[in-house]
């Protein structure tokens, strides 16, 4: 991961080529500073000046990249710090988000995901896996503007239809008319929900992930989680976990996790920017 970080320098002098304000000079300056930091080793100074930015509203996937970078050689360093690899699991999300199509985040999403089961393996940790549920799995498998791009071709389609179906006398073209406005309708209510429930998660939920060791689950009140009649199928979520918060109540967020809803403290979470 780090090798990308040598040419990031000359990504942030690009950044400022269309004369910034003073503001986002300084910004870029710090970035620079940031990833020079890391091509050092110092990788606190690295994490403090990137996370800084991140604080300051500064969001590029680059930057994003190399703050997972910084987290993930600081893991594995002596002084490693509890939530290291949640961070950068963190980041690298942040980055995909920003840059959906950075192959290089991708995998290495994938090997710290993968660095984070190896040690809970090794801890003796059983792995925990929280299914996803139908609805945003169906919505998830295209962008929202993609099944609102559907669904506008579905009306463009029905009303094609319709109106050749008038338009037309002989039985054999009315007939395939009809066709072309039912799949029409069919593609537009399909599709046109899809898009309204993308929208509707878009607007009610913000993708996180967990930065702690594990995350306790919790009811409303902060207590541990019981469901009635019997033990809640989890009860806390492994570092690197990613979630959904739906609502925020003092110290407490509400998550959604696969079908689990549950509260935990916001302090052991990090909301994704970018979204």
């Amino acid at each position: 991961m780090t090798r990308r970080a040598i040419a990031l320098v000359l990504a942030g002098a690009l950044l400022c080529s269309s004369s910034p304000s003073r503001a986002d000079a300084a910004q870029e300056k710090a970035f620079a500073e940031a990833v020079q930091s890391l091509e050092r080793g110092a990788h606190d100074d690295a994490i403090d000046g990137l996370e800084s930015l991140a604080d300051s509203g500064f969001s590029h996937a680059d930057a994003s990249y190399n703050r997972a970078a910084a987290y993930v050689a600081r893991a594995r360093s002596p002084v490693a710090r509890p939530g290291d690899l949640g961070r950068a699991v963190a980041a690298l999300e942040e980055s995909l988000l920003l840059r959906p199509d950075d192959a290089d985040a991708e995998r290495a999403l994938e090997r710290v995901r993968g660095e984070i089961a190896r040690r809970r393996a090794r801890e003796g940790a059983e792995p925990v896996i929280a299914k996803t549920t139908l609805s945003r799995a169906l919505i998830g498998l295209l962008p929202e503007t993609a099944w609102a791009t559907l669904a506008a071709l579905g009306s463009l389609l029905a009303t094609l239809g319709l109106g050749a179906r008038f338009a037309y006398r002989v039985e054999r073209r009315r007939l395939a008319a009809t066709i072309v406005a039912s799949a029409g309708v069919v593609l537009l209510c399909v599709c046109g929900s899809l898009a309204l429930g993308a929208r509707h998660f878009r607007l009610s939920s913000l993708p996180a992930v967990v930065v702690v060791g594990d995350a306790r689950l919790l009811d409303e009140t902060g207590k541990p989680l019981v469901q009635k009649g019997g033990v809640p199928e989890h009860v806390s979520m492994p570092e690197g976990t990613s979630l959904f918060v739906r609502e925020r109540r003092g110290q407490l967020v509400r998550v959604e996790w696969g079908s689990t809803e549950a509260w935990v403290e916001s302090s052991q979470l990090r909301v994704l920017s970018g979204t």
